[in-house]
């Protein structure tokens, strides 16, 4: 009898949760997946972004920074002073993305992509929202964040790192205690 089938039966999920693993070890160094974009957005990512100008300018969003992801591009803005980002992903499609810390890393994460990411770990609440325009989505994350400071008592006051010293920290500690969960690299699957 020949085997060959059955060992690509096996191989098959076991190079799968291997890649998934070596993804995570991976993102547990956050620096070596965030790279500056050399040039700026191209025009395409520009001309998208042009079209939420006036929403952007009415809640107050200030272009920050933009970065690569692993293929992630991220065009990130900061409302005012405060602890509140928006970002725009471009990846397959554009999605959006809303992050609000407090100082001890606690994070309220709201994203438009349908994919919640892994587990949140303590001190971290994600709000997963599919397909929402970026104006909803806003709005729903305000909401979260009115929802926990009522629940928690928790108050958004200005951070005293700049986000790019605070995003590679949160994402090491997500990482950090997602390694923790019993067969996690199974669980994301």
């Amino acid at each position: 009898m020949d085997y060959r089938p059955w060992l690509w039966v096996a191989a098959v999920p076991a190079v799968l949760v291997g890649q998934i693993y070596l993804l995570g070890r991976k993102m547990s160094e956050p620096e070596k997946m965030i790279s500056p974009v050399m040039g700026g957005l191209n025009p395409h990512q520009e001309q998208t972004i042009s079209q939420y100008k006036d929403w952007l300018d009415s809640v107050n969003l200030r272009y920050l920074i933009n970065f690569k992801f692993g293929s992630i591009l991220v065009a990130v803005y900061q409302q005012g002073n405060e602890p509140r980002f928006f970002s725009f992903l471009f990846h397959q499609k554009l999605t959006f993305q809303i992050e609000s810390y407090l100082e001890d890393l606690t994070i309220l994460d709201t994203g438009t992509s349908g994919n919640g990411g892994l587990f949140p770990r303590p001190g971290a609440y994600a709000q997963s929202l599919p397909n929402l325009s970026p104006q909803e989505a806003w709005q729903r994350h305000l909401e979260g964040e009115a929802y926990l400071t009522k629940k928690f008592g928790y108050v958004w006051v200005p951070l005293k790192k700049p986000y790019e010293q605070i995003l590679p920290e949160a994402m090491r500690l997500r990482m950090k205690y997602n390694r923790t969960q019993l067969f996690w690299p199974f669980r994301v699957l």
